[in-house]
């Protein structure tokens, strides 16, 4: 489905058609049916507004970028790839040579406790660039040898979600005596340290951010949960009280 702000209206609402399909993809998301049966797709850059709430959990394709671009290539080939039901790790392995990207992430280190969790439903890490990485100032003055280390995400993470994972970066259920809990910043689909080191995030902070980015994906489905909870029984509401005028309308002789 694509995404818009009027199409989340309708789902929200349960308006029309849009409101009838949402509902029943929503029961079938409900009940763990199989994930590939819905892929949502956003033409326009992916945010809070244009996500229905049935569907805020699940990764969405973003084709908002330039039909030229890296980005939107990379992203209709994974698309395509999921329609088709291949594997993004059964492509072929390039040539050993030097890369700029470091792995920070593989699937068992990211994968949720839960039974209901899937691949899915999650934010994860996936590279550091080193391209990215700043240079320290080096003045002399305090913190000046600290510098920026962006952590690539496999998705763009919406307000909800920032807002709890810097709560949890600020109080994290597990870390070292070298956590700063105000280095935390999220960009568009990175994460960034901000006045920390390489040596820093591979000794300490990678293992902090992993449990953190966890804790965050599952508060964060607990609220989708609660919240299409809330959504159906307004909507169990409604609908009752919808019957109920028509059956005494039907009653009546005029």
């Amino acid at each position: 489905m694509i995404l818009t702000s009027g199409y989340k209206k309708r789902a929200d609402d349960r308006e029309g058609g849009v409101g009838y399909e949402a509902a029943i993809m929503a029961a079938s998301l409900s009940k763990r049916e199989t994930i590939k049966k819905f892929l949502p797709v956003t033409f326009e850059t992916y945010r809070d507004e244009i996500v229905p709430v049935f569907l805020a959990s699940k990764l969405a394709s973003d084709l908002s970028d330039n039909l030229d671009s890296i980005t939107f290539k990379g992203a209709v080939k994974k698309l395509k790839r999921t329609i088709l039901g291949i594997s993004m790790t059964s492509q072929p392995t390039p040539k050993a040579g030097p890369s700029k990207v470091v792995r920070v992430a593989d699937e068992a280190d990211t994968t949720l406790i839960s039974d209901n969790d899937n691949k899915n439903t999650q934010i994860m890490l996936i590279s550091i660039d080193s391209d990215e990485v700043t240079q320290p100032r080096n003045d002399g003055a305090p913190g000046s040898a600290l510098y920026e280390v962006p952590f690539r995400l496999n998705h763009y993470p919406n307000r909800t979600w920032q807002q709890l994972f810097l709560a949890n970066w600020r109080s994290p259920s597990q870390f070292t005596s070298m956590h700063r809990g105000n280095i935390a910043k999220i960009s568009g689909d990175r994460i960034i340290l901000d006045g920390t080191m390489i040596e820093e995030v591979r000794d300490y902070h990678l293992k902090t951010l992993k449990i953190v980015i966890q804790d965050t994906n599952k508060q964060y489905k607990r609220l989708m949960i609660k919240e299409q909870q809330r959504l159906d029984h307004d909507l169990e509401i409604k609908n009752k009280q919808r019957d109920k005028v028509r059956s005494v309308i039907n009653d009546l002789r005029f």
